[in-house]
C-alpha cells in the first residue's frame, strides 16, 4: 500500500467516479433489446475505440510482456498473431453488419438452423467466460505487483469486477462503447507509458545489447519455441477464429453504416499492434534491469511500473493503475454484453418468446451477472499462467468453431476487385454498394 501516494489515490478516485456516472447515464437509453445488446448509432472513432477497448487488456501486456522476458522480441507474437488477419476486418465487417443480426448465433441460425445457433450460443458463453477469467487473472497479478504484493490479486480481481458490472449491467453495449471511448485513451498510456523511462534507465537499445548476452533475444524468431512454422500456425488460426468470435458482431454492426463498422475495427486493431511493440520492448528491457533477481515473468510490467513512475511525478503511478483498470474493464465490459446476448437471444428468447421488451433486457442483466460469476471463478480457482491460459483459449475456441464460420461466409459472399456483395439469400433487396441503414 506505501507504494501509493495521495495523488494516485486521488487519481483512482476520479477514476471510479467518472466511469460510473457515465456508465448510468447510458442506462437511461435502455428501452428494450436492441438498445441493450446492439444499439446502431455510432461512428467511427466510437467504433475505433470501443475496437481498440475490447480487444486489448492488461492481460496481454502481461503476457507479451512475460513471453518477451523469457524468451525475447519473439514474445510479440502471443498478441502479434492477428497481424496478418487485420487487413480482412476491412472486408469482413460490413458482411457481418449485412446479416442485420444482434449476435453472431443469429447468424448460424439464418445460414445452418436454429440448434446450430443455440450450440453456438452455448460454446460462445463458455469461451467468453474463460476469456474474462484470463483477463482478470492477468490483470489482478500486474496490479497486485504494483502494490508491492500487500494486496491479494484475488482481491483485485473481485473490486475490478464489480466495477465493470455496474455500468456495464446497467448501460449495455451503450454503456461500453461509451466507456471504451476513455478506457481506450487511457490504455494507449498504459502502454507507453513505462518504456520511455526503462529504455532510459537500461541506456536504449545500445545498452540492451550490451546487458544481454543472447543474441536471439533480440529474434522475432526464436526456433526453439517461437519458429516460423509456430508464427504461420497461429496466424492462420487466428484468421479462421476472428470470424466466430462473440464480441465481433458488436465491433462490426453496432455503427450507423457499414464504413463506421469497418474502419472502427480495423483501424483499432491496427492501434493496438502498434501498442504490442512497447510491451514486448518493456519486456525486452526488464531482461537487463531485473539482471540476477528473481521475480515472476508474469508481475514483470507491475514491478517495473512500481519501481519507476512513483519517482517521476506523484500521481502517475495512479495513472498507470486507473489506465491498466480501464484496459480489462473495456473489454470484460463488452465479453459479457456478448455472452448475455447470446444467451438472451438464442437460447431463451426462442424457448420464451412472445414477452414484453423489458423483461429480455431483465434477462440479459442477469445472465450477465452469471457469466462474470462463472469468469472470476475460472480466474481465481484454475488460472496458474496467464500465457498457459491463453493458450487453452486459442486452441480450444479457434480451431472448433471457425471454420464453420467461415462456410457460414463463404456460402453468403463472395469476394472479387476489393469489393464485397451482400447475402442475397438472407436479404432479396440487397443493392451492391449501398450503405445499409
Amino acid at each position: 500500500m506505501g507504494y501509493l501516494q495521495a495523488a494516485d489515490w486521488a487519481v483512482l478516485v476520479l477514476y471510479f467516479a467518472g466511469i460510473m456516472v457515465v456508465g448510468v447515464w447510458a442506462a437511461r437509453r435502455i428501452h428494450n433489446i436492441n438498445d441493450f445488446f446492439m444499439p446502431r448509432k455510432f461512428g467511427k472513432l466510437s467504433l475505433m475505440m470501443h475496437s481498440f477497448g475490447t480487444g486489448t487488456h492488461s492481460d496481454q501486456a502481461v503476457s507479451v510482456a512475460s513471453k518477451t522476458f523469457s524468451s525475447g522480441l519473439s514474445g510479440i507474437w502471443y498478441q502479434w498473431l492477428w497481424l496478418f488477419a487485420t487487413p480482412f476486418y476491412w472486408l469482413i465487417a460490413p458482411v457481418m453488419r449485412r446479416f442485420r443480426a444482434i449476435t453472431i448465433a443469429d447468424a448460424f441460425t439464418a445460414r445452418f438452423s436454429p440448434s446450430v445457433g443455440g450450440l453456438f450460443a452455448v460454446v460462445g458463453m463458455l469461451n467468453l467466460m474463460v476469456n474474462i477469467g484470463v483477463m482478470l487473472k492477468g490483470s489482478g497479478a500486474v496490479i497486485s505487483s504494483c502494490f508491492g504484493g500487500a494486496i491479494s490479486s484475488d482481491w483485485i480481481i473481485l473490486i475490478m469486477t464489480a466495477l465493470f458490472l455496474i455500468y456495464g449491467v446497467a448501460g449495455g453495449l451503450s454503456a461500453a462503447i461509451i466507456t471504451d471511448f476513455i478506457q481506450g485513451i487511457l490504455t494507449v498510456v498504459f502502454s507507453f507509458a513505462l518504456l520511455p523511462f526503462v529504455m532510459h534507465a537500461v541506456g536504449g537499445m545500445a545498452g540492451l545489447r550490451e546487458s544481454i548476452t543472447d543474441k536471439h533475444m533480440f529474434s522475432l524468431v526464436a526456433p526453439a519455441e517461437i519458429g516460423i512454422f509456430y508464427i504461420v500456425v497461429i496466424a492462420i488460426n487466428a484468421l479462421i477464429g476472428i470470424v466466430t468470435q462473440p464480441h465481433t458482431m458488436g465491433n462490426c454492426a453496432a455503427g450507423r453504416t457499414e464504413m463506421d463498422g469497418r474502419f472502427g475495427w480495423m483501424v483499432g486493431n491496427f492501434i493496438k499492434r502498434i501498442c504490442t511493440v512497447a510491451w514486448s520492448l518493456t519486456g525486452l528491457a526488464a531482461v537487463a534491469y531485473l539482471v540476477g533477481k528473481q521475480v515472476d515473468p508474469d508481475e514483470v510490467f507491475g514491478i517495473m511500473a512500481r519501481d519507476f513512475l512513483p519517482q517521476i511525478m506523484p500521481g502517475l503511478l495512479g495513472v498507470f493503475l486507473a489506465a491498466l483498470l480501464a484496459s480489462v474493464m473495456s473489454s470484460c465490459d463488452s465479453f459479457m454484453i456478448a455472452s448475455s446476448a447470446l444467451f438472451t437471444a438464442n437460447v431463451y428468447k426462442p424457448l420464451m418468446p412472445q414477452r414484453p421488451a423489458g423483461h429480455y433486457v431483465f434477462v440479459g442483466r442477469v445472465t450477465s451477472l452469471g457469466i462474470v460469476a462463472g469468469g472470476v471463478l475460472f480466474a481465481i480457482s484454475q488460472i496458474v499462467k496467464v500465457v498457459h491460459a491463453i493458450n487453452i483459449a486459442l486452441a480450444l475456441f479457434h480451431a472448433l468453431s471457425g471454420p464453420a464460420g467461415w462456410i457460414k461466409l463463404a456460402a453468403g459472399m463472395a469476394i472479387a476487385g476489393g469489393a464485397i456483395y451482400g447475402i442475397s439469400k438472407l436479404m432479396p433487396d440487397f443493392k451492391l454498394g449501398g450503405q445499409r441503414p
